[in-house]
């Protein structure tokens, strides 16, 4: 199926979606219509997601893209305006659990460059993409986690950085709600990824020892991402929301099937 071209057709930047749930976000959106660019460390990693993207007729375009490199993000996003003149939905997906240990017993570098990952990362995309979101009335999607809120044993990296991403939300909320962005914060919960890997291989805290089979698939999460893109509903604006909270599924299933009657039919 070839990708259609058209100047309403939305698009959203994706970052992290070579693997896991950015890119089973991205193949969602392009469920719903609406384009992506796969902003990833290694552009040679995506070309899977990027044809799974495209077999779904919207278009699709990779760019090199470490959150942590300033430079990059403002390339990706300036070649993003320049290539296809706008960017509706920003969706901050990188993040990075390592270091894991005790707090003395880390990396000091590696410490901060997790912070930089996880929290300096989403505000460099934000500073680059929230002019044309404003200008679009856009949608930004942070990936954000129950560690934000909870500590974890070992992860005091990960947990403090998510913590300031939490508040970086809402402060994008209170400054640009009034300007038409949506903003919503949303912890995906305990999903099959890589990440999940590392975790289960350092044997730290109880996370770690959570089946493998208890896990939830990328799909599911990733649906919910791609609906509050689409749908942005208004009364979860600036909201922090979780998986845990059911009715967001269904809410994310029963759109899709109202703006794909073909979609419903293949369900009944």
């Amino acid at each position: 199926m070839n990708a259609k071209s058209s100047s309403e057709e939305r698009v959203a930047l994706v970052t992290g979606a070579a693997r896991g749930i950015g890119a089973a976000a991205a193949i969602a959106l392009a469920e719903r219509g609406i384009a992506s660019v796969l902003a990833v460390r290694d552009p040679a990693a995506a070309g899977e997601v990027r044809r799974a993207v495209e077999a779904r007729g919207v278009r699709c375009r990779i760019e090199r893209c470490d959150v942590a490199d300033a430079a990059q993000v403002r390339a990706a996003i300036a070649d993003t305006l320049q290539a296809w003149g706008r960017l509706d939905i920003l969706v901050n997906n990188a993040g990075q659990i390592a270091p894991i240990g005790h707090i003395a017993d880390t990396d000091p570098a590696q410490w901060a460059a997790a912070v930089t990952t996880n929290l300096v990362g989403p505000y460099q995309l934000l500073h680059a993409a929230l002019p044309e979101l404003a200008r679009r009335r856009g949608v930004v999607v942070n990936l954000s986690t129950g560690a934000a809120h909870t500590p974890r044993e070992g992860w005091s990296a990960y947990c403090s950085a998510k913590a300031g991403l939490a508040m970086l939300s809402r402060c994008v909320a209170g400054e640009y709600a009034d300007r038409g962005v949506a903003v919503y914060s949303f912890q995906p919960g305990f999903v099959d990824t890589e990440m999940q890997g590392r975790i289960r291989s350092s044997g730290i805290n109880e996370i770690s020892r959570m089946p493998r089979e208890q896990l939830a698939p990328p799909e599911r999460s990733a649906g919910v991402v791609a609906w509050l893109a689409d749908a942005r509903p208004a009364d979860l604006a600036g909201m922090e929301l979780s998986m845990k909270d059911e009715s967001l599924a269904t809410r994310a299933r029963q759109h899709l099937m109202e703006r794909n009657p073909l979609k419903k039919a293949s369900r009944s």
